[in-house]
């Protein structure tokens, strides 16, 4: 998977100031779900030792090609509470019906070019290859698409992260470059490749009406949510 945005890192995508980031447009808190998956926000006191632990596992860490330094409880906490929910969006993935914890999504948002770039995790080991992630993007992709009103969302996984990258795919992102030697592995010092996936608003709507159109498409609910 994508490389997770760092407690105390200053986001990437960070926005100039313009009219729409200056008009005191208030944090949204995102709780939609379908048939396999719910999409929550953290909060600060929703914080568990296991989840705070998901990013020091080591098999998480390698798809992340992060640092597998722990932060500890209350660390982590505040790096949740650092999150604006506007521009640096951090949820949960919860399993239905049962609402399980099952990993973390971030979306980091470009007011001004309203763009998004998804990072997601699995947490635990027995729950990687269950089509989590996928199911998981199904509901944010229409989330920030429909509701936040992106035109644009990339996702960004290392060449070597198969996984990621069938996520992508079957996501329906195209594959708009590889970024070559972009990244360090953290256990070896070689340069590895980042690949560049990206869906626009335009090409949501065609698959969007290609899934109504199979049959197939995924119920989609929560507080607000009209039809």
């Amino acid at each position: 998977m994508p490389k997770m945005p760092q407690h105390g890192a200053r986001s990437p995508l960070s926005p100039l100031v313009t009219p729409l980031a200056a008009q005191g447009l208030k944090p949204v808190f995102v709780d939609r779900w379908s048939d396999k998956v719910r999409i929550r926000t953290l909060k600060p006191s929703e914080v568990t030792t296991e989840v705070a632990e998901w990013l020091t596992e080591p098999s998480v860490m390698e798809g992340l090609n992060a640092p597998r330094k722990a932060m500890g409880l209350e660390a982590f906490r505040a790096y949740v509470a650092s999150f604006d929910n506007l521009k640096r969006n951090l949820m949960t993935i919860l399993g239905r019906p049962d609402d399980v914890p099952l990993g973390l999504a971030v979306m980091e948002v470009d007011l001004r070019h309203r763009l998004g770039a998804l990072h997601l995790i699995v947490g635990d080991p027995e729950n990687r290859g269950r089509n989590i992630a996928f199911d998981a993007s199904v509901v944010l992709l229409r989330h920030f698409f429909r509701e936040r009103k992106l035109e644009k969302i990339t996702f960004q996984p290392l060449a070597r992260n198969k996984a990621a990258i069938a996520v992508c795919e079957r996501s329906g992102l195209r594959l708009e470059g590889t970024l070559r030697s972009h990244r360090i592995d953290g256990r070896t010092g070689k340069r590895l490749d980042q690949m560049l996936y990206a869906l626009t608003l335009e090409e949501y709507d065609e698959r969007t009406k290609m899934v109504a159109a199979s049959g197939v498409a995924r119920p989609y609910d929560g507080p607000g949510v009209s039809g």
